[in-house]
C-alpha cells in the first residue's frame, strides 16, 4: 500500500509536464485607416441644445462627406419614437448581430474619434461567424449608460452654377446648352438723297435664329433686350444721288422659346430679389454668393446626437445605448459558449492527443499513462468549466512488476476469483438529417479583332450556372424531403448590339416522399421554371417577350418514385396540376402557349420525371433529365418533352469542359410558319399560320467549377 501511494505521487507529477496546452481563438482587432475624401460636397453644421436631462450639449463640429453619403437622404436620419423605457431590451443572437451590423452600416451614427469602438464591434461581428476569443473584455468595461443623447440640428447646404444673360436676368445652369440662348438681329438703314427727293431703304439681318422664325417682325420678338449699338458709316458719293448716312442697330434678345422648350426657368434678379422665387418651402432658405455665380440652398434637419465623449455622432433613438449593451452581452455570452480551446496531451515518445475545453460539458474521457517499462495506468479527464480541467485516476490500481524469484516461494493459488459479465447498454446513434451541396460553373468567352481583312465582330461572352440543394432524411420516419435550385445566366456583349441575354433559366424543385419499400417511395412534388431578365426576340430589342415570372410555369403532382439503380430516378405522378401564367398585359401571351384575352392556363394531367447520371470514362460524367407532362383533357397524344443533356470532362480539380443541350416541345407554344421566300404564311382569314416546333440550345464552353 505504501509503494501504491508513491507511485501515485509520482504518476501526477508526471502527468503535469506530459500534458501540455495550446489557447487558439485569440483574436485580434485589425488597424483600420479611415480614407479622407477631398472632394467636398456639403457640409453640416451643429447647433448647440438642451438635452432632456439637463445637460447642455454643445455640438461645433463640422463633418465633410461625399456627395453620395447617407446622410443626404433626410429621411435616413429622422429621429424615432423613444422606445418605453420600463421594458428591458431582450434580443436573439441572430437579432442583436443584425443590429450591430445596421449600426456599423450608418457612417453618420459615428465620430472620427469613434474608431476603437467601431472596430470592437466589427470584429465582434466577424467573431460571429468564426471562433473567437478577445474583444470582450473591452466591450464590457464600455460605459454604455453614460452616453448623453440630446437634439441638435444639421444645416445641409446645396450649390447650384448660374448663367447670367444680361445684367438683371439668369437661368439655373444644370441643364447642357448647344448654343447660347440670345437671339442677334442687325438693321441697317441707307438713306439716299438728290436735290429734290430723299429715297430711304431699310434693310434687316437675324444671325442666331432659328430658319422657321427669320421672317418674325420686331413686334414678335422676345422683349428682354440684351444689346443694342448704333454704327454709323461712311458717306460714299454715287452719281447724282449721295449715300448721305448708312446706320447698323445691333439688338441681342434672349431665347425663351427654345428654353420654355427644355423646362429651363428665366429669372430676374431686382431690388435684391429673385423673382419668381427660386424654391417656395419657408423652411428652406437659399443666397446667392457674392461673385453671383452660384446660389446656395440651405436645408436645417433635426437628428438625434451623442455627446462629445462618446464614439457615437448621430443616432436613431434614445434608446440605442441600451439596445448595444443588450447585443454585446447576447453575442458574447452565446461565442462563450460555443468556442472550443484545443489542449495537446504529449506523451513520453512526443506523441500528441488532442483535448478539447468547452462550456457546459460534464463528460469524463479515458486516457491511459505508460512509463518507459510500460507500466500503464488509467485517468480520466474532466471538462466542468470552459478553462477548468479536472483529473480522476481509476479506483483499485495495482502495480505489479515481474520479478526473478525461485520456484519453490512462488505462490500457487488453490482457488480461481469468481468473475461474469456485466451489462453493456449498446451505443446510441446520432443520426445526421440534412445534408447540403452547392456547385457552381462559371464560363467566359472573349474575341477581339482590329482590322481583320476577313471580317467578324469583337466579342464578349459569359454564363454562370449555380445549383444548391438541401435534403432532410429521417429513417426513423423513412421520410425525406429534397428541395433542388438552379441559376443559369449567360449574356453576349459586342460593340454594334452591346449587351444581349442568350440564357436565362431559374428553376427550384421540391419533393417529399414517403418510403414505402427499398426501391419505392410514395412522393409529392413541386416544381417551379422562370427567368430573371428581360427577354426579347433579336434583333428586336424593342418589344420584350418575357420577364421575370412572366411568363412562369408551376407543377403540383403526386404519385410514386422508383429507383431501379443507383443515381437513377424515375418519379410519376399521375395526377399532376400545371399553372402557366402571364401577368403583365404588356407582353404578348399567345407566344407562350395562352390564349388571348386570358393571362392563366391550366392543366391537369400526368407527368413522368427521370433523371440519370453516370460515368462514361474517367473524369467524363454525363447527366439526363427528362421531364414529360400530357393534358388529359386536350390532345393526349400531344406530350410536353423538356429534355436536358451535359456532358462535363474535368481537366484539374477547377477547369471543366462542358456540353450542355437542352430541348423543348410544347404543343401550346406555336411558331409562325415561313415559306419558301421567307414570307409568313398565312390563313385564308390573313392570320398567320403558326404550329408547334422544336426549340433547342446548344453550349460548348471551358468552364471554371468548384463544388461542396
Amino acid at each position: 500500500m505504501k509503494n501504491l501511494l508513491k507511485m501515485r505521487h509520482i504518476i501526477f507529477l508526471t502527468l503535469g509536464f506530459l500534458i501540455t496546452g495550446s489557447l487558439s481563438g485569440q483574436g485580434s482587432i485589425d488597424t483600420v485607416h479611415a480614407a479622407t475624401d477631398t472632394t467636398v460636397e456639403n457640409t453640416y453644421t451643429g447647433k448647440p441644445i438642451v438635452s432632456p436631462i439637463d445637460t447642455m450639449l454643445t455640438v461645433v463640429d463640422t463633418i465633410k462627406i461625399r456627395h453620395d453619403s447617407s446622410i443626404m437622404k433626410t429621411d435616413s436620419i429622422q429621429p424615432q419614437k423613444d422606445a418605453p423605457n420600463n421594458q428591458p431590451v431582450v434580443l436573439s443572437v441572430d437579432s442583436a448581430a443584425m443590429y450591430i451590423t445596421n449600426i456599423l452600416g450608418h457612417e453618420q451614427y459615428w465620430r472620427p474619434g469613434g474608431t476603437v469602438m467601431k472596430q470592437s464591434l466589427q470584429h465582434l461581428i466577424r467573431q460571429y461567424y468564426v471562433p473567437y476569443d478577445s474583444t470582450e473584455q473591452r466591450l464590457s468595461v464600455f460605459p454604455y449608460d453614460s452616453i448623453l443623447i440630446g437634439e441638435t440640428e444639421l444645416v445641409k447646404n446645396d450649390t447650384l452654377p448660374l448663367k447670367w444673360l444680361n445684367d438683371s436676368t439668369f437661368i439655373i445652369d444644370t441643364t447642357l446648352l448647344k448654343k447660347e440662348p440670345l437671339i442677334t438681329i442687325q438693321t441697317v438703314w441707307k438713306r439716299l438723297a438728290d436735290t429734290t427727293r430723299i429715297l430711304i431703304r431699310e434693310t434687316r439681318t437675324f444671325q442666331n435664329v432659328p430658319n422657321d422664325t427669320a421672317d418674325m417682325k420686331q413686334d414678335t420678338l422676345p422683349h428682354a433686350i440684351v444689346d443694342t449699338s448704333l454704327v454709323s458709316d461712311t458717306v460714299v458719293e454715287t452719281g447724282k444721288l449721295h449715300l448721305l448716312r448708312q446706320d447698323t442697330l445691333m439688338e441681342v434678345f434672349i431665347d425663351s422659346a427654345s428654353l420654355d422648350a427644355k423646362n429651363i426657368q428665366l429669372y430676374g434678379f431686382r431690388n435684391n430679389m429673385v423673382i419668381p422665387p427660386l424654391i417656395q418651402e419657408e423652411e428652406k432658405a437659399y443666397s446667392l454668393t457674392p461673385d453671383r455665380s452660384k446660389v446656395v440652398f440651405y436645408d436645417t434637419l433635426k437628428v438625434l446626437t451623442a455627446d462629445k465623449g462618446s464614439p457615437f455622432y448621430i443616432v436613431n433613438n434614445r434608446r440605442m445605448p441600451d439596445s448595444l449593451k443588450s447585443a454585446v452581452l447576447t453575442l458574447t455570452g452565446h461565442i462563450y459558449k460555443r468556442d472550443s480551446v484545443m489542449l495537446n496531451i504529449t506523451d513520453m515518445y512526443g506523441h500528441k492527443t488532442p483535448f478539447w475545453l468547452s462550456a457546459d460539458n460534464d463528460e469524463l474521457y479515458r486516457f491511459w499513462i505508460k512509463n518507459y517499462k510500460n507500466d500503464s495506468i488509467t485517468v480520466w479527464l474532466g471538462n466542468p468549466e470552459k478553462y477548468d480541467l479536472s483529473l480522476f485516476l481509476e479506483e483499485e490500481v495495482l502495480i505489479n512488476r515481474p520479478e526473478k524469484q525461485p520456484t519453490q516461494e512462488i505462490p500457487i493459488p488453490r482457488t480461481e476469483p469468481e468473475s461474469f459479465l456485466l451489462k453493456v447498454d449498446p451505443l446510441e446513434v446520432i443520426p445526421v438529417y440534412w445534408d447540403f451541396e452547392f456547385s457552381s460553373l462559371l464560363a467566359f468567352n472573349q474575341t477581339y479583332l482590329s482590322n481583320w481583312s476577313k471580317g467578324g465582330e469583337s466579342s464578349v461572352a459569359t454564363m454562370v450556372d449555380l445549383k444548391g440543394g438541401a435534403q432532410y432524411n429521417n429513417t426513423r420516419s423513412d421520410t425525406k424531403w429534397i428541395t433542388n435550385g438552379r441559376l443559369k445566366y449567360g449574356s453576349l456583349i459586342t460593340e454594334e448590339y452591346g449587351i444581349r441575354t442568350n440564357t436565362d433559366q431559374f428553376e427550384i424543385n421540391s419533393q417529399y416522399n414517403k418510403v414505402i419499400s427499398k426501391k419505392v417511395d410514395f412522393s409529392t412534388v413541386f416544381y417551379m421554371k422562370n427567368q430573371i431578365a428581360r427577354g426579347y426576340n433579336y434583333p428586336n430589342d424593342s418589344v420584350v417577350v418575357s420577364k421575370f415570372l412572366n411568363p412562369g410555369t408551376f407543377t403540383v403532382g403526386v404519385g410514386a418514385e422508383y429507383k431501379p439503380f443507383k443515381k437513377t430516378v424515375f418519379n410519376f405522378s399521375p395526377l399532376s396540376y400545371k399553372n402557366t401564367f402571364v401577368l403583365d398585359t404588356t407582353i404578348d401571351q399567345t407566344v407562350h402557349g395562352i390564349e388571348e384575352n386570358k393571362m392563366v392556363r391550366q392543366e391537369l394531367g400526368g407527368q413522368l420525371v427521370a433523371t440519370n447520371s453516370i460515368t462514361l470514362l474517367e473524369g467524363l460524367d454525363m447527366s439526363n433529365s427528362v421531364r414529360l407532362f400530357a393534358n388529359y383533357f386536350d390532345q393526349l397524344q400531344n406530350v410536353d418533352v423538356d429534355w436536358e443533356l451535359n456532358l462535363e470532362k474535368r481537366i484539374n480539380w477547377y477547369f471543366t469542359i462542358s456540353f450542355n443541350l437542352h430541348i423543348i416541345y410544347d404543343n401550346d407554344i406555336r411558331f409562325p410558319v415561313l415559306d419558301d421566300a421567307g414570307e409568313q404564311v398565312l390563313l385564308d382569314d390573313g392570320s398567320p399560320l403558326k404550329e408547334p416546333k422544336m426549340q433547342l440550345k446548344e453550349f460548348v464552353g471551358l468552364n471554371f467549377s468548384f463544388k461542396f
